[in-house]
């Protein structure tokens, strides 16, 4: 998750005024002042956001502070907007002028120098996506170029250091129609701005709850669901809620307000279904504490919040988000591992440093009574100017594949290597053998399609499980094709065989229990399928959390059974019940089963880690990221467990891949003749699905034996 934020003019706030409006009729026009309190909370929620991406304990929640700052920029902006509109001053030139004169100062420098150290820094694969963004970001609509990355294979956001301006995007997008919308309710609707503001911000509060649950990162980058949190802070702008009359009840409300953040930054984490009602939290504790300042007074938390040196921690906020996070993913890119205590201080110090050069040098001479380019046409036009330029440098790096990068014009041919790894067009044919089925009980009319090995005979073994399974597709197929046997692969990320079981990995409308329930109907179909292959990121099950530095979405795997409902804590327990009823369902259709241990996961990106051992060798030794067998065993011990005892059922086999992967020393492989054995941090590549050749050879010669003599498959005697 990530933050960026819309700053208002802070010349602004101290020139304006904002109407207070009643149920029906505007009313009277009230100074709005300066208020010191609202710095204090930008400092709060930047200093939150900061300290979660830099992986400080304590606050796993603070990426809410995003939604705090859409709340204050609502309440600034609606102010400002409606003061305009009903003295007949109101213009979208000057309206966007502000804008451009607060954002663009800091934004565009922070893109320079991502584009420079980028170029030096990012391998081929990963500067053609960060040219991307750059365009994205430009025409701030990075927050839809990320909502459309995002999925189970999504890139790091290590690799992507302008993340953290999709939020800038969306109040941009946000702020293209709400004037007209002000001005529209203004001239026709007799001024009923809470009516408009209330229902519109309930159905995108509405949507953003049921959304959720079924297209997550829609609902976290895009406007419609976000656009309820921006709006509360517009409606208290309007002043229609009576204000507070005694500081103390002031205080008492600051207070639950501060504390409701503080409770969200510090109890949410990045599994927490987010944002939809969780979100309600943070936008909830923010506007009491903008509520409890309206129409002047002073409470406790307003005191502490207006203390001078967290004013200016508020005042920097922008520039110190814009700095933290590409710093942050440049230093853990190249690094492979998470920041130190001394590197996170150092980071952060470098951020305030930066941040503030940044205000009194950059973005404070584009704002005042005497600015720089004080002429509001030449301001456009330098604006479109910079936008032209970036856009155009994103467009070259992202058309010339990234290959205009440093490390690709001094090591060209191992980055031709790794990016034939991560752009394997083995993979990528293999991805017709995913099944999309959702349980639509489509399975049957799409069987073809799902067929690998030799084509001319009738398949007689299945290759079931998730996306470990379909990285072993390229030797289970070219080791039929040798063995003149014929089969099917049908697989789903992050969908393992368990019958009964639904898995939360990422919220989807893909039903699994369905779609374990078409693949054991397919199989009780075509008795021609004498034997079931079942292959799948066990330990990830069992364990329920990603291994090492490899991230998911969310940060936890959940089993549950879809008839009682066992959640996280039972894991294990659901991943034995789930496969067992998998396993002796099979069975009962006298089949034979054969389950696949998993390879040793990496927990880091293997091909990009290779190519650094080459380029930064006194930095970076490969080595350090070869896992164990100690380490896999334990890892694995639930999982191996589970497996090992459904073994012991007659017509079950039990092969151990990982057995090859280890060498000598008991140090994992990942490399062999100069090839990476993983395409990322757990998957295997086409190389090193090949490389375990050999532990299927024997089951290959017997399954060709049994075709060829037309009797059922025995593997009872394999080690």
């Amino acid at each position: 998750m990530g933050l960026c934020f819309f700053f208002i003019d802070q010349d602004s706030i101290y020139r304006s005024d904002y109407y207070v409006i009643d149920k029906t009729q505007l009313l009277n026009i009230s100074p709005l002042k300066y208020r010191a309190d609202i710095d204090g909370l930008r400092a709060i929620a930047v200093l939150a956001v900061i300290f979660f991406h830099a992986g400080v304990p304590g606050f796993s929640g603070g990426f809410v502070g995003v939604d705090v700052f859409f709340v204050i920029s609502g309440f600034l902006i609606t102010s400002i907007i409606l003061k305009d509109i009903h003295a007949g001053q109101f213009s979208i030139a000057r309206f966007y002028e502000r804008r451009i004169r607060r954002i663009f100062p800091a934004l565009f420098p922070v893109i320079a120098f991502t584009v420079v150290i980028a170029a030096y820094l990012f391998d081929p694969i990963s500067f053609e996506a960060f040219g991307k963004s750059i365009t994205a970001t430009t025409f701030f609509a990075s927050n839809i170029l990320f909502w459309r990355e995002a999925g189970y294979f999504d890139a790091d956001s290590i690799t992507k250091p302008l993340l953290h301006t999709w939020s800038l995007a969306v109040e941009e997008q946000f702020y293209i129609f709400f004037p007209l919308l002000l001005i529209a309710i203004n001239r026709f609707s007799k001024s009923r701005y809470f009516q408009w503001l209330l229902g519109i911000g309930l159905i995108s509060l509405s949507t953003s709850i049921y959304e959720v649950y079924t297209h997550q990162a829609a609902t976290f980058y895009l406007v419609p669901t976000r656009a309820w949190e921006l709006l509360f802070g517009s409606i208290l702008a309007l002043g229609i809620i009576p204000q507070l009359q005694s500081n103390f009840h002031r205080s008492i409300f600051s207070i639950v307000g501060l504390g409701i953040i503080i409770f969200s930054v510090g109890f949410y984490t990045e599994e927490t279904l987010f944002p939809g009602a969780t979100a309600l939290a943070p936008v909830l504790g923010a506007s009491l504490i903008i509520y409890s300042g309206i129409g002047g007074g002073a409470s406790i938390i307003s005191k502490f919040l207006s203390l001078k040196p967290i004013v200016y921690i508020g005042l920097i906020s922008y520039s110190l988000y814009l700095w933290h996070w590409p710093l942050i993913v440049f230093v853990k890119y190249l690094i492979f591992r998470d920041l130190t205590p001394l590197e996170i201080t150092g980071i952060i110090l470098a951020t305030f440093l930066i941040s503030a050069l940044s205000l009194k040098f950059i973005e404070q001479p584009f704002r005042g009574n005497q600015p720089i380019i004080a002429e509001r046409k030449k301001l456009f036009a330098l604006s479109a100017t910079v936008m032209f330029i970036a856009s155009i440098i994103g467009a070259v790096i992202n058309f010339e594949n990234g290959k205009n990068g440093m490390i690709n014009r001094l090591y060209p041919k191992i980055c031709s290597d790794m990016e034939n790894v991560q752009n394997d067009p083995v993979w990528k044919l293999n991805s017709q053998l995913i099944s999309d089925d959702g349980g639509n009980n489509n399975l049957e009319s799409k069987l073809s399609r799902f067929a690998i090995g030799t084509k001319r005979l009738k398949p007689c073994f299945l290759l079931w499980g998730d996306s470990h399974a379909r990285a072993l597709i390229p030797v289970i197929s070219s080791l039929a094709e040798l063995s003149s046997v014929s089969g099917y692969c049908i697989n789903n990320s992050g969908t393992p065989p368990l019958k009964g079981i639904d898995v939360h990995v990422t919220p989807c409308n893909f039903n699994r229990p369905k779609w374990v329930e078409s693949t054991l109907s397919v199989i009780k179909t075509h008795s021609e399928i004498k034997t079931v292959i079942l292959a799948a990121r066990w330990g990830l099950y069992a364990q329920g959390t990603w291994y090492k530095s490899a991230k998911g979405k969310p940060s936890h795997v959940i089993l549950e059974d879809v008839q009682k409902g066992y959640g996280l804590s039972s894991n294990v327990l659901l991943l034995q019940k789930g496969l067992t009823r998998t396993v002796k369902t099979i069975l009962a259709m006298n089949r034979k089963v054969i389950l696949l241990s998993d390879v040793p996961e990496i927990g880091y990106d293997v091909p990009r880690a290779y190519l650094y051992s080459v380029c930064f060798k006194t930095i970076f030794d490969l080595n350090t990221i070869r896992p164990g067998i100690k380490e896999y065993n334990e890892r694995q011990k639930e999982a191996n467990a589970i497996l090992e005892a459904l073994a012991e059922l007659p017509g079950v086999t039990l092969i151990r891949p990982e057995q090859r992967m280890f060498d000598e020393h008991g140090k994992g492989r990942i490399i062999a003749d100069n090839k990476p054995l993983y395409r990322d941090d757990s998957h295997l590549s086409t190389a090193g699905a090949i490389y375990l050749e050999s532990v299927f050879d024997e089951v290959f010669k017997t399954m060709a034996k049994a075709t060829a003599s037309g009797s059922s498959l025995s593997l009872r005697a394999l080690p």
